[in-house]
């Protein structure tokens, strides 16, 4: 799902007919969730007064995917292969499948899934903007 502000347009599934009013909801929501991690995040990483907030001003790139996969066999692996997320952060809700692993120490380790639970990916472009500014 894409902002309003997006060039890209939103197709809905006409059943069930809730489902375009849930979709906005959520998405208004987890936009507000965000505005608030981006705040938490520039004062943690002592930047300026609302850097975080000047750089991300155009939300027309802020969009919302659920991506569920098969899980894996012994022959075939699902998913997204081994990547880094280039943007701020994103969103991970975790169910109690899991699949998520995270680098640490130029290895790839699992993350244990915690049902319910919301996990904050940071992504590579905090880490460009933390030392562009002045650390």
């Amino acid at each position: 799902m894409f902002t309003p502000e997006s060039s890209f347009k939103n197709v809905y599934l006409d059943n069930p007919p809730e489902f375009r009013e849930v979709l906005q909801e959520t998405f208004y929501h987890v936009t507000k969730l965000g505005s608030v991690v981006e705040a938490i995040l520039n004062e943690c990483l002592d930047l300026p007064p609302n850097f975080l907030h000047e750089y991300n001003l155009d939300r027309s790139w802020d969009f919302m995917v659920s991506l569920s996969y098969s899980p894996a066999t012994e022959t075939k692996s699902n998913g997204l292969s081994e990547h880094q997320d280039g943007n701020c952060f994103s969103f991970v809700f975790q169910d109690d499948v899991g699949g998520l692993e995270v680098l640490k120490d130029g290895g790839w380790i699992p993350v244990i899934p915690i049902e319910g639970s919301i996990i904050v990916n940071i992504g590579d472009a905090i880490q460009v903007l933390y030392f562009l500014e002045r650390h």
